[in-house]
């Protein structure tokens, strides 16, 4: 009779189990970010950058990393990866370099 009863509880369980996972909610599926449409501007920004000869703050030029990374490989890489939008396409028409360096924020 005993296991009888545990038999039953343990029969009781696993239909417990069951309904419990069949009536979970679908697991959430992240999609991932849309890649900005304005990333085959990169390049053009990059050479306006490079015709401005704008500098950072340390007075390296902003078309070249330190690393020796061009900006347009930069700019796609972090734009495809979802890290900041550089908004390259108002680097691109930027006419300054005070004007270049707003163009991240503004892209926000």
């Amino acid at each position: 009779m005993i296991l009888s009863v545990a038999s039953n509880m343990r029969h009781a369980v696993l239909i417990a189990v069951a309904l419990f996972l069949t009536a979970c909610p679908k697991t959430y599926d992240p999609k991932p970010a849309p890649i900005p449409k304005d990333t085959d501007k990169c390049l053009a920004a990059e050479k306006t950058l490079e015709k401005l000869q704008c500098k950072d703050r340390a007075g390296s030029p902003m078309w070249v990393n330190k690393l020796g990374e061009r900006f347009s490989e930069t700019c796609r890489k972090a734009q495809e990866e979802g890290r900041i939008f550089l908004n390259p396409a108002c680097v691109r028409d930027a006419k300054t370099c005070e004007a270049a360096n707003k163009c991240p924020a503004e892209g926000m």
